[in-house]
């Protein structure tokens, strides 16, 4: 299984065990389920890879394993915002920079119960947040369009000289590198360099944040601002509940970033000496060339 279709297996799954929580939050307090469509879309989707059952069968025992912990937090918010009146499956568009929240309930008095679940098919803690490239070089002020323009001018030339045919259109590009596995081999190695590179860059970027960027950078990946967000990570261990809202980042603390060698994708962030987070630099097409992005994990 290549990496674009894995993410996609993964990201189906995903779907399908957010929607599995609307239904039944639906259910508890007699609300209409408007994503019926969708669920058995992704039902289907989900069942129709080779080990389906299995990841359905996973699925459905971290949904029940869940289910208390969604109602406990839910009959908690209800004392105190009112009666739950719609649910809203925010994540139903995926994006690199998606909104933490995954599911919003809204209650009578307009306030909201947001829920970013990770339904993890063994153990981990699942993806904190999505940083899509923009939003990289606005937080360390740099500009990347140069190398990732060399970079596709470089896949450009091999292409020609490969076929004779002076593709200039990034999707054409795609197209034909997919077309050989000798294409997606060259493309996949040129890419790295520019992922390395850019991984680098992000890495030496975040050490030399004052203090306060660098707290500025850890509460927005935690989305620690919102305070009606609630984390809830559930795999084959258990379930793991917390709000952002209580884990922010002081000025007292001590925060740096480091990896293990000039080749590695990715970066731990220390805080106070005990590694936090795991920063991977990533590709979002599966082909290896771009888009890139940054994607964050509890360590």
């Amino acid at each position: 299984m290549n990496k674009n279709h894995k993410e996609k297996s993964n990201r189906a799954q995903a779907d399908l065990f957010e929607l599995l929580v609307c239904q039944y939050i639906c259910s508890l307090y007699r609300i209409t389920f408007s994503y019926s469509d969708d669920l058995s879309k992704l039902l289907k989707s989900v069942l129709d890879k080779k080990d389906g059952k299995e990841r359905l069968a996973t699925q459905n025992n971290n949904f029940i394993t869940i289910k208390p912990e969604i109602k406990s937090i839910l009959n908690k918010e209800i004392k105190i915002k009112g009666k739950i009146i719609n649910v809203i499956w925010t994540g139903r568009h995926f994006v690199v920079e998606q909104s933490t929240s995954d599911i919003d309930a809204e209650h009578k008095s307009k306030k909201k119960t947001r829920f970013s679940i990770k339904s993890i098919t063994r153990s981990g803690s699942g993806t904190l947040k999505n940083i899509g490239l923009q939003r990289l070089e606005s937080f360390f002020g740099f500009n990347f369009f140069e190398p990732q323009d060399k970079m596709w001018s470089k896949l450009q030339k091999y292409i020609f000289k490969e076929t004779g045919k002076n593709i200039v259109a990034q999707g054409k590009l795609k197209k034909t590198v997919k077309t050989k596995k000798k294409f997606l081999e060259w493309a996949k190695n040129n890419g790295k360099q520019y992922q390395r590179l850019l991984n680098n860059i992000c890495f030496e970027s975040f050490n030399k944040l004052s203090k306060t960027k660098k707290i500025e950078f850890l509460n927005y990946i935690t989305d620690c601002y919102d305070e009606d967000l609630y984390v809830i990570i559930v795999n084959n261990k258990g379930v793991v509940v917390y709000k952002p809202v209580e884990k922010q980042t002081n000025s007292k603390d001590r925060i740096k970033a480091k990896k293990m060698n000039s080749e590695d994708v990715g970066y731990t962030i220390y805080i106070n000496n005990k590694a936090i987070y795991r920063v991977q630099t990533n590709n979002t097409n599966g082909i290896g060339i771009s888009s890139f992005c940054q994607r964050v994990f509890l360590v």
